[in-house]
C-alpha cells in the first residue's frame, strides 16, 4: 500500500513540474542552425576541408632494375634507391605505370620472398637480382578533384616493399 502511495506521489510530482524544467530536446530543422551557429562550429560554411592534403594508399607493382639499399644502423628498416620498371599500379600511383621509376626509401620496411641464391644461410640484399619481382607500398598526398592543385606537389612516402623471385617461365 505505501509503495503504491510513493509511486503515485511521484507521478503526480512529475505530471506538475513545469516544461521549461525539463532538459531541452533536439529539434529537427537544423536550417536555422547553420546560419545562426558562431565562427568555426559546426553548420560554418567556408573553405572545405577537402582542400587540403590528405594521405591515400599508393601501391605500384613491377620488376627490379637495380638497388643501392643499406640497413639503417640499429634498426630493422633499410634506407636507399630502389629502380623499377613498373607494370601494375593502384588509380593513386598510374602516373608511374609503363615508366621506369626511382624510388627512395627513408627507414622502410622490406620483405624477402625469395630464395637464398648466394646459399649464405640468409635472404637478403645480396640475395637480390634484377628481375626480381618488387612492390612498393606507401602513401602519396592529394587534394580533391575540384581543388586547385597550382600550388600543390605531391609527396610520396614509401614505407614499406616486397621482393619476390623472378616469375616462373610460362609453359
Amino acid at each position: 500500500m505505501l509503495r503504491k502511495a510513493l509511486l503515485a506521489g511521484s507521478f503526480a510530482a512529475l505530471a506538475a513540474m513545469p516544461l521549461w524544467a525539463l532538459p531541452a530536446q533536439a529539434h529537427s530543422n537544423h536550417a536555422n542552425d547553420h546560419a545562426t551557429a558562431p565562427h568555426g562550429q559546426s553548420g560554418q560554411h567556408g573553405k572545405s576541408h577537402k582542400c587540403k592534403p590528405h594521405k591515400v594508399a599508393y601501391v605500384a607493382v613491377g620488376t627490379l632494375v637495380s638497388q643501392t639499399l643499406a640497413q639503417d644502423a640499429g634498426a630493422s628498416t633499410y634506407s636507399g634507391d630502389v629502380v623499377v620498371n613498373v607494370t601494375r599500379t593502384n588509380r593513386h600511383a598510374r602516373a608511374d605505370k609503363g615508366q621506369q621509376v626511382t624510388y627512395t626509401l627513408t627507414k622502410a620496411r622490406l620483405t624477402f620472398g625469395l630464395a637464398d641464391t648466394n646459399n649464405d644461410g640468409s635472404v637478403g640484399l645480396d640475395d637480390l637480382a634484377a628481375g626480381d619481382r618488387v612492390r612498393v607500398i606507401g602513401k602519396i598526398t592529394t587534394l580533391a578533384k575540384k581543388c586547385d592543385k597550382s600550388n600543390f606537389t605531391a609527396t610520396t612516402t614509401i614505407r614499406k616493399v616486397v621482393f619476390h623471385g623472378p616469375p616462373a617461365p610460362k609453359s
